[in-house]
């Protein structure tokens, strides 16, 4: 099996090789033939891109800190792991800091694969890494900012606050687009949440490196975090939850929280409740907050007579219909990524064959394509450009396998004696794939789902398609 994440850093500027001499370029500098699979340990399942703009040795002093430490990270919290793309942003004409940088990372690659090792077959104690490095004409450029705000999940900037926001202010979009935004002083003394600090993940990171830099304080003004409490846009990033009408809920439940008005969490089929009971209780209101993870999927009814806004809920589920609850003021819903949806499709399907069918299956099933993690496929669909297209628009990653793998599976999955059954060797997909299957299997898979799938197989004209529901990790705290 092979994981392809698709990611926009691939599109910015010059690139040099990890393992290159100093000062060695590698490649050909040009952005439309890069590559955007990332060979990665299988168990990954988010890329962070990070982009560090060093202006002096200081900062590259500082990010050599925030480097070590990343690679020493090691969290039982942590429900996913996580492959961080580092780059280095260097003014072009600074040879020497070029050069400086190239020998930085050759050691934290060295010390990257040490620490790796170490933790090879431990699930939540790995971190992947991959360092390089970009360099710029010029910070002010409109197409270098631009690049930067589009393309990068966060960007550390070893500047001056004010200076990075004349610097930005042009560009921005809005909180649920723009990429989490940090700024370290000269000396490394603060690391200044500036944007997107709860949803953009800018205030988890901020207090992240502060412990990597020497006696460096995280400065965080958002109100809830000031006060320690409880914020739901800060609740949605750390356990990937979509809100639905986030602009208008965010605000509303968060001035709730400052108030010290009560909360309940409704988890669905009890989907992370072990996790989410740790992160709550370490909140100053956290007394005030109730979790409950009773209902299950199939069997999830809620009656709108029983929230009477005397209180704030908030629901996390993959269901749609929720009786009208969403539309209640005091009630906010999340949508968890827990599906992974197999696809199979015929060469050259295009995004919206592929699209419209998807939606109509989840409509005739009640479910949300908010709650969708991952796409899976078939190797044979690798470059299938409007399987990949989806994947892109509705997925983290997208996890081919082989016909090997998808047979072998099948084969124990569908009786003790390992036996197929003849219809599955005259299908289709048999005949064109050599696979018995396609959809069913490799949704499976990918969830590490080993029961049944939550949507069977269903096929219009050149797509099939079927979910599974991701099995919830289980972890132990400390």
């Amino acid at each position: 099996m092979t994981r392809t994440f698709i990611t926009g850093t691939g599109i910015l500027l010059p690139v040099y090789n990890n393992y290159a001499e100093a000062g060695e370029v590698c490649g050909n500098g040009n952005a439309d033939n890069a590559d955007i699979n990332i060979g990665i340990n299988i168990n990954v399942e988010k890329v962070n891109s990070i982009a560090l703009i060093i202006i002096s040795k200081n900062s590259l002093s500082n990010a050599a800190k925030i480097c070590r430490g990343l690679i020493n990270k090691k969290s039982d919290e942590e429900y996913y792991k996580i492959y961080y793309e580092i780059f280095f942003f260097i003014e072009e004409n600074k040879e020497g800091l070029i050069k400086s940088a190239c020998e930085l990372i050759k050691e934290l690659n060295k010390l990257n694969e040490k620490e790796s090792e170490k933790f090879k077959f431990h699930p939540f104690k790995f971190t992947n890494i991959k360092f390089e490095i970009k360099k710029y004409k010029k910070l002010s450029d409109e197409v270098t900012v631009k690049l930067l705000l589009e393309n990068f999940d966060y960007i550390i900037f070893f500047l001056a606050a004010g200076a990075v926001v004349r610097l930005i202010a042009p560009y921005l979009k809005n909180k649920y687009k723009d990429p989490g935004i940090i700024t370290v002083d000269e000396a490394g003394k603060f690391a200044v949440s500036l944007l997107s600090g709860h949803i953009g993940g800018a205030n988890r990171l901020a207090e992240e490196i502060s412990g990597y830099l020497e006696n460096s304080i995280p400065v965080i003004t958002t109100a809830t975090d000031s006060k320690n409490k409880f914020s739901i846009d800060a609740f949605a990033e750390k356990f990937d939850f979509y809100i639905e009408d986030a602009k208008e809920k965010v605000k509303y439940y968060n001035e709730a929280s400052l108030k010290d008005e009560s909360f309940e969490i409704i988890l669905e089929d009890n989907f992370k409740a072990g996790g989410i009971k740790h992160y709550v209780k370490g909140f100053n209101n956290a007394e005030r907050i109730r979790i409950k993870g009773e209902f299950d999927f199939k069997n999830l009814r809620l009656n709108p007579e029983n929230f009477n806004g005397k209180h704030k809920t908030i629901i996390v589920a993959i269901k749609k219909d929720l009786n009208g609850l969403s539309k209640s003021k005091n009630i906010a819903v999340l949508r968890p990524k827990r599906l992974v949806l197999g696809i199979g499709c015929n060469r050259n399907t295009g995004l919206n064959e592929i699209e419209d069918f998807v939606s109509e299956v989840f409509e005739k099933n009640g479910i949300v394509l908010n709650s969708i993690r991952n796409i899976a496929s078939i190797e044979n669909k690798k470059n299938e450009r409007g399987l990949l297209d989806f994947g892109f628009k509705y997925g983290r990653f997208i996890d081919f396998y082989s016909k090997d793998e998808i047979n072998a599976f099948m084969k124990s999955f569908v009786s003790k004696d390992t036996q197929v059954s003849a219809e599955y060797l005259k299908s289709p997909s048999f005949k064109y794939t050599g696979a018995y299957s396609v959809c069913e299997p490799c949704a499976m898979m990918s969830a590490k789902n080993f029961t049944a799938p939550l949507i069977p197989k269903q096929k219009k004209g050149n797509v099939t398609v079927s979910a599974a529901l991701i099995e919830d990790i289980k972890i132990k705290f400390r």
